[in-house]
C-alpha cells in the first residue's frame, strides 16, 4: 500500500483530489512502487512561479514540479520510502489543455530518478510516459 497525499491549495482545485489520488495510485501500482509516500499540492500559477523562482531560480510558470527527498533527510521511522513532493500548476494545465494524468507520470518519474537533461534520457522518459499513459486510459 502507498501512501498519497493531495492538497489543493486553491478552493477551485478541489474537485481534482480524487482524480490525483487514484490517478497516483494506478502509476505507483504500473511501476511496481509499494510502500512509498508522495506528497501533491494543487497550486495556482502564480504559487508555482514563487516556487519555481525560489528553488529553481527560474522566474517563470510552469506546470509541474517535483521534489525529491534530500539525501539523509531525517524524519519520524515509517513503514513507508518518502519519495518526495509534486507541484502542479491546475491554472497552467487547464489553460494550455494539458492532462493532470501526464503531469502526475512526469512528476513522478522525477522523483524515481528519471531526467530529461540529455536527449537519450528525454526519449527514454517520454518511453516510459506514454507507456504508463496507454495503460492509464484504457481500462485496466
Amino acid at each position: 500500500m502507498n501512501r498519497i497525499s493531495v492538497s489543493p491549495l486553491n478552493k477551485n482545485f478541489s474537485s481534482s483530489v480524487i482524480l490525483v489520488k487514484n490517478t497516483t495510485k494506478k502509476i505507483l501500482s504500473l511501476l511496481k512502487k509499494d510502500n512509498c509516500c508522495i506528497e501533491i499540492f494543487l497550486v495556482s500559477n502564480l504559487a508555482i512561479k514563487k516556487i519555481n523562482r525560489v528553488w529553481r531560480k527560474k522566474n517563470k510558470v510552469t506546470n509541474v514540479l517535483s521534489f525529491c527527498e534530500p539525501k539523509n533527510f531525517i524524519h519520524s521511522p515509517s513503514k513507508f520510502n518518502f519519495l518526495g513532493e509534486i507541484y502542479i500548476s491546475l491554472d497552467y494545465v487547464r489553460s494550455h489543455s494539458q492532462s493532470i494524468e501526464h503531469m502526475l507520470v512526469h512528476g513522478i518519474l522525477h522523483l524515481l530518478g528519471y531526467d530529461h537533461e540529455t536527449i537519450k534520457d528525454q526519449k527514454n522518459m517520454e518511453r516510459i510516459e506514454d507507456r504508463i499513459l496507454k495503460k492509464i486510459f484504457s481500462k485496466f
